[in-house]
C-alpha cells in the first residue's frame, strides 16, 4: 500500500517488479509521509552480513559482549491497529506483523544469490528463470497447537485464502503474470519443499517471488471462514488481528494491545533463528541471541512534536524526526541523543491528484496538471520546507535509483506559464475575470487539499495555498487521520453522482481491487477532493515498472486517483517484467519513468532523507548515513539492537 514520510501491489494482470518493493514489497506502497517512516528500521527481517555488530560511533561489539534486557519504545504518530495478517495492505500494518512473523528471507545485494534465509532455508532457481523449489527450514512451529509451518500450509493458503475471489486478498494477482492472468503453479515436492513454475520468462525472478513475503494462516482458524466465504469474519477473527498463532516464527510475541495507545511486545523465547544462527553460516552470529530487548513497544502520540518532547525528556527510546527539525539534533549531544539519516528511500512523495468524477474535472487535462506543476514547484519545496534534505523528483523512481531518467520533464516554476496552461488547458466555460480565476458560475475556483498534519505537511499545503491565490485559484485545506485519509478520501467506495449501473471494468464489470474498483466515472470516495498530500508510494529500486502499472495503470489495483493513462502501462509493464534479461527490460522501463513525467498524473515531488533520533544508549543502529541502499537495509532492526548497559536507564 501507500507509504510516506511518515512511514503494495499491482492490479489483476502482473507483479510488482524485482521484489517490487523490499521485504514485503507492494505492502509498503502506500504510507504517509510521517507513518511509515515512524515504523522504520522495526521489521524482523534486518540482518548484518558479519558476525558482530558495529555502532553508530564506530565501536565493533563482539558478540559475548552484547548485553540484552530492557524495554524499548518508539514514539510513533501512526496508528496501532492491530497485526492483522490477513489484511495487511498498507506499511504500517506491514511493519506490525513482521514483528512477530518473519518474511522467507531478506535480499542483502541487488545479486540473486545474496540473500538472508529466513523462513526459506533455500531456494533453488532453474535457468531461465522460470521454475523455483522453496524449501522451509524444519523446526518452524505455529504457537497454539496449530502444529508444524510446512508446504501443506501454504498450498492450502494459496488455494483457500489467497486467490479465492471471495477473500478479495489485496495480493491475489501476486499468484499471476502477465495481461491474461496466467497462474503461477505450486505443487508439493516433499513435506518442506514447494515448487514454483512461473508461465514464462521473468528476468527478475526470484525476487519477486510471492510466497517469500506471504503470512500462513493455520487450516484450524480459517477453515469455517472459508466454509463460509466469510471475509470480513476471517479479518476481525482475534488470532488473525492479533497473530496469537505465531509461535517460533518471529522474534516478538504481543503481549498487549492498546488501540491508539501503545503496543507491546515481548521477547519471543523459542525464535527459530537462533537456532538457525547457531547451525547456518549463511545467519549471522548477532542471531544466535536475538533480540536483546525483553520487549519493543509502540508509544502512539497525537501530534509528532509530543513524541519529540518525549525523547528529549528520556520517556522514549526513539522517533522520526521531519526535515524540518533535523537541524535542532544535528551535532547536539547536549541532548544525550544521536541521529540516524537514511538518504536510500526508495519512495516518491508527490502532489495527488483527484482524476474522479467528485474531484475538479479540469485536473483531468494534462496542461492544467502542468500548471500545477509550475504552481507547486518541487525544486522550492525541497530546498525551502525540506531544507534540502530530500531529492526533486520528476517521475515515479528515486533520483539515485537505477532506471532515473537522465532527461525528465521538468517545470521552473513560473506563474505566468501556469496562468497561460490554466487559459488553454481548461474548459471556454473557465477564465479569468481581472486577476481571479472563475468557473462556469461565474464564481472563483475553490479547491480542497486534504493530509495528516504535521510540520512538513502543514508547510506543504500551506505553499500550494499561497502558490494557488497567485493565479486567482482559492483552496481549502483539510486535515484528518491517517486512517480517515485511506478510507474515506483514497479509496473509491461509492457510486458517482448520475451513475446507476454495475462498477467494474468491461463487459463483465471486473474490478481493479478494493482502491480501483472501477472507472473514474462510476465510483469515488466517501468524501470529496482536489488534491492530497502525506500520502506517497515506496517500492524496490531495481524496478518501478509493477508499482506504476499498479499505481497509474487504467485497472491498476492502486489506481484510487482514477487516472487514464494514453499508454497501456500494464502491457508495458509486462514487456518489461517477461524480458530475456534485466538489461532488455530497462529501455521499456525508462520508457514508463518517462511518460509518467510528461503526463504529471500526480504532481512529483521529492525523495525525501528520512531522520531519526535515538538515545545514546541505543546500541547497534548502524552507520549514518548507510554506504548503500542494501547496507540500510540491515540498519536499524528490532533484533539487532540493543542498550549499551542492557537497560534503558529510565
Amino acid at each position: 500500500m501507500p507509504s510516506g514520510n511518515k512511514r503494495r501491489k499491482q492490479q489483476s494482470d502482473g507483479d510488482g517488479g524485482e521484489g517490487g518493493l523490499d521485504r514485503r514489497r507492494v505492502m509498503q506502497y502506500m504510507a504517509a509521509t510521517g507513518v511509515a517512516a515512524s515504523l522504520a528500521g522495526c521489521n524482523s527481517g534486518g540482518g548484518d552480513t558479519t558476525t558482530s555488530g558495529t555502532t553508530t560511533s564506530g565501536t565493533t561489539v563482539s558478540q559475548d559482549e552484547i548485553p540484552s534486557g530492557g524495554t524499548f519504545i518508539y514514539g510513533t504518530t501512526g496508528n496501532t491497529n492491530g497485526l492483522n495478517v490477513f489484511r495487511v495492505g498498507d506499511g504500517e500494518t506491514s511493519a506490525r506483523a513482521e514483528m512477530v512473523m518473519d518474511l522467507g528471507y531478506v535480499r542483502e545485494s541487488p545479486a540473486y544469490s545474496d540473500f538472508l534465509p529466513l523462513w526459506f532455508e533455500d531456494m533453488t532457481v532453474e535457468q531461465p528463470v522460470n521454475q523455483i523449489d522453496i524449501k522451509l527450514r524444519e523446526n518452524l512451529q505455529f504457537g497454539e497447537g496449530h502444529g508444524e509451518l510446512t508446504a501443506d500450509d501454504y498450498l492450502w493458503c494459496i488455494d483457500n485464502i489467497w486467490t479465492a475471489d471471495w477473500a478479495n486478498f489485496t495480493y491475489a494477482s501476486e499468484f499471476t503474470v502477465g495481461s491474461n492472468e496466467e497462474p503461477i503453479q505450486f505443487e508439493k515436492v516433499d513435506k518442506y519443499t514447494i515448487r514454483e513454475t512461473i508461465p514464462n520468462s521473468r528476468p527478475f525472478f526470484p525476487y519477486n517471488e510471492p510466497l517469500s513475503y506471504m503470512f500462513p494462516i493455520p487450516k484450524a482458524i480459517a477453515q469455517s471462514y472459508v466454509e463460509d466465504q466469510n471475509a470480513e469474519g476471517l479479518a476481525q477473527d482475534n488470532a488473525i488481528m492479533r497473530a496469537t498463532f505465531n509461535g517460533n516464527l518471529g522474534p516478538w510475541d504481543l503481549k498487549r494491545w492498546s488501540q491508539q495507545s501503545v503496543m507491546e511486545f515481548e521477547r519471543g523465547e523459542d525464535y527459530y533463528l537462533r537456532e538457525a544462527a547457531a547451525n547456518d553460516d549463511r545467519v549471522p552470529e548477532i542471531f544466535t541471541e536475538a533480540p536483546y530487548f525483553d520487549e519493543y513497544h509502540f508509544q502512539y502520540f497525537d501530534k509528532a512534536q509530543t513524541a519529540r518532547q518525549a525523547l528529549q525528556a528520556g520517556e522514549i527510546d526513539a522517533t522520526f524526526i521531519p526535515s524540518t527539525q533535523v537541524g535542532s539534533y544535528e551535532g547536539n549531544d547536549s541532548d544525550n541523543l544521536q541521529l540516524y539519516q537514511n538518504p536510500y528511500r526508495s519512495w516518491s512523495g508527490y502532489l495527488g491528484i483527484n482524476h474522479r468524477a467528485n474531484g475538479w474535472s479540469q485536473l483531468r487535462n494534462k496542461k492544467v496538471r502542468h500548471a500545477m506543476a509550475h504552481i507547486y514547484n518541487n525544486d522550492f519545496v525541497v530546498e525551502n520546507i525540506a531544507e534540502g534534505r530530500a531529492a526533486p523528483q520528476n517521475t515515479l523512481h528515486p533520483s539515485w535509483g537505477p532506471y532515473a531518467p537522465d532527461d525528465p520533464v521538468t517545470f521552473d516554476g513560473s506563474i505566468d506559464k501556469a496562468k497561460e496552461l490554466l487559459k488553454e488547458g481548461t474548459s471556454s466555460d473557465y477564465g479569468y475575470s481581472g486577476d481571479t480565476f472563475v468557473g462556469p458560475d461565474g464564481n472563483q475556483v475553490e479547491l480542497t487539499v486534504v493530509y495528516q498534519s504535521g510540520e512538513t505537511d502543514d508547510l506543504r499545503a500551506a505553499y500550494l495555498k499561497q502558490r494557488l491565490s497567485q493565479v486567482g485559484i482559492a483552496l481549502n485545506q483539510e486535515t484528518t487521520s491517517w486512517t480517515s485519509l485511506l478510507s474515506n478520501y483514497f479509496a473509491p467506495g461509492q457510486k458517482a453522482s448520475g451513475f446507476s449501473g454495475t462498477i467494474g471494468y468491461g463487459e463483465d464489470n471486473t474490478s481493479g481491487g478494493p482502491y480501483n474498483p472501477g472507472p473514474w466515472d462510476e465510483v469515488v470516495s466517501g468524501n470529496s477532493w482536489d488534491f492530497m498530500l502525506t500520502l506517497g508510494f515506496g517500492y524496490g529500486p531495481l524496478t518501478p515498472a509493477g508499482t506504476i502499472a499498479s499505481l497509474f495503470g487504467e485497472k491498476g489495483n492502486f489506481n484510487a486517483y482514477g487516472y487514464t493513462p494514453d499508454e497501456n502501462l500494464a502491457a508495458m509493464r509486462d514487456e518489461a517484467q517477461t524480458a530475456e534479461s534485466r538489461e532488455a527490460a530497462q529501455s521499456t522501463i525508462q520508457e514508463m519513468l518517462l511518460y509518467l513525467s510528461e503526463e504529471r498524473p500526480v504532481i512529483f515531488e521529492y525523495n525525501p532523507y528520512n531522520y531519526y533520533a535515538y538515545r545514546n544508549q541505543v546500541q547497534n543502529i548502524g552507520e549514518s548515513p548507510p554506504d548503500s541502499y542494501w547496507k540500510m537495509l540491515q540498519d536499524r532492526s528490532s533484533t539487532r539492537m540493543f542498550f549499551s548497559n542492557g537497560s534503558s536507564g529510565r
